[in-house]
């Protein structure tokens, strides 16, 4: 799915922000807990990987039926998080 892979080539980038600590206890978050990063992690999703809105991932959102920026960046989160778990 062309989607999941342009998601999956932000990952180094969303990683980057984090620090060692930050990111083991995002890891260890369970998922019900992720919306805590919502206003932090998301808006910063939001502001740079979907604006301008005329990117190709935003573009690819679309395309899939999700329309909202609030839920486009919940789904990176929750994939990031998927991502994450498996890696570390």
């Amino acid at each position: 799915m062309k989607l999941y892979k342009e998601i999956e080539n932000s990952f180094p980038m969303i990683e980057k922000l984090f620090t060692k600590e930050d990111l083991s206890e995002f890891k260890n978050a369970p998922l019900y807990d992720l919306y805590r990063y919502h206003f932090g992690l998301g808006a910063w999703i939001r502001n740079n990987l979907l604006c301008p809105r005329k990117n190709l991932l935003y573009s690819l959102f679309l395309e899939n039926g999700i329309e909202h920026q609030d839920e486009m960046s919940s789904f990176i989160i929750k994939l990031f998080h998927c991502y994450i778990s498996k890696k570390m």
